[in-house]
């Protein structure tokens, strides 16, 4: 299993949204199972020559239901715009300690799509929730 990341939100007033992370360091975070992106420069196929700007398509974060689901739900069915969002990705280190290496920071969030998992036969039952987010 790969060490998760953890997200922390700040709606619009700037206040925290609380998580049910109870990790040291982390508490109020937001456990992430796993984190997608897609940066993109168009170009042409056959020469290579740059044919736009760049294309930022959205997070996709994947997360266990919890407390912080009924908000996100709302932020997208109310079209709120969150204030902030910092993922921090960790890896452990070869004497055995856990350290930050990543960190990715957005500005002015909306969330775009919420999709809810469960996967029969996966073993742990547990309910997920996929949540893509635009940043800009």
């Amino acid at each position: 299993m790969s060490n998760p990341a953890y997200l922390w939100l700040t709606d619009a007033n700037g206040s925290p949204v609380m998580g049910s992370s109870q990790v040291a360091g982390r508490i109020g975070a937001i456990e992430l199972k796993a984190v997608t992106h897609h940066l993109s420069v168009p170009v042409d196929g056959n020469t290579g020559r740059l044919t736009g700007t760049r294309v930022h398509a959205p997070i996709t974060i994947q997360k266990e239901f919890d407390k912080t689901t009924p908000l996100l739900y709302k932020a997208l069915s109310e079209s709120q715009t969150l204030k902030s969002a910092t993922i921090k990705m960790y890896q452990i280190l070869e004497v055995g300690i856990e350290s930050e290496y990543f960190n990715i920071i957005l500005e002015n969030i909306k969330v775009t799509g919420i999709t809810p998992n469960l996967f029969p036969g996966s073993g742990t039952g547990t309910h997920n929730e996929t949540i893509q987010l635009r940043y800009g």
